[in-house]
């Protein structure tokens, strides 16, 4: 068997093998990289607001080291807690209906 039939030879095995292989989806979910955590995504919203409000957000985010979307986020977060009553009364309705 001369060097290129040789060469043809191992060439051939190995697209066997790799065509023989169970495809990604069957054998895991199909993508590459880290798994993905089971946790909550974040939402992409659209906000009006005055320049001058989101300017002074800006700032005051800038001078905490925080995104404005952290900083935003936070205040979320904290008008929610203190509006938790609402929200037991807004889910006592829903389940009313």
């Amino acid at each position: 068997m001369s060097k290129l039939e040789e060469r043809e030879s191992r060439r051939r095995s190995a697209v066997g093998k790799f065509v023989e292989q169970t495809p990604m989806a069957a054998a895991s979910s199909g993508r590459r990289g880290r798994p993905k955590e089971n946790r909550e995504l974040k939402k992409r919203i659209s906000l009006s607001v005055l320049p001058s409000l989101y300017e002074d957000i800006q700032k005051i985010a800038y001078m905490q080291r925080k995104s404005t979307s952290e900083a935003v986020q936070e205040m979320m977060e904290e008008y929610r807690k203190r509006n938790i009553r609402k929200l037991r009364e807004y889910d006592q309705l829903q389940g009313e209906s």
